[in-house]
């Protein structure tokens, strides 16, 4: 007989773990129950776990780990959307698929960004102009991380 205490317990374990460290095959997270936790499980309870978390696999650091599924509806549109950054000497611009540049904009004005004099969202595309060019590397560097952006 299934204990649902006892289920219950190993999900959010399960959950925490996935959260919290590299988990990239079911063995793993039952060798790590067992370990740290104490509890003793086998692949195909977890395996029915996983499904129950709806958790995925994803591609990270050049290989596939377990995820919860993201809840963060803004950042996967900004990871999805933005097609590219570049930069001038006085300006940073942003390329979104259609219709993406308005929330991308927004996005970008609830920042709050001192470095950030204003932006202007097109269709299509974000223009972004510095307080200052002084700093434009800078600023546009941490735009990227704050836009989830990888080139």
């Amino acid at each position: 007989p299934v204990n649902n205490n006892q289920t219950s317990t190993r999900q959010s374990l399960v959950k925490k773990l996935l959260l919290n460290e590299k988990i990239t095959d079911q063995k793993q997270l039952v060798d790590i129950l067992e370990k740290k936790f104490n509890i003793k499980t086998n692949q195909a309870a977890i395996s029915r776990d996983l499904h129950r978390l709806k958790v995925v696999k994803k591609k990270r650091d050049k290989e596939l780990i377990y995820e919860l599924p993201t809840k963060d509806v803004t950042f996967e549109i900004l990871k999805l959307g933005i097609l590219g950054i570049e930069l001038n000497e006085v300006m940073i611009l942003i390329n979104t698929y259609p219709g993406l540049a308005p929330f991308i904009g927004d996005q970008i004005d609830k920042l709050d960004d001192s470095n950030i004099m204003g932006c202007i969202a097109g269709e299509n595309v974000v223009f972004i102009t510095p307080k200052t060019i002084k700093n434009i590397s800078k600023t546009y560097k941490e735009l990227c991380i704050k836009l989830h952006y990888k080139k």
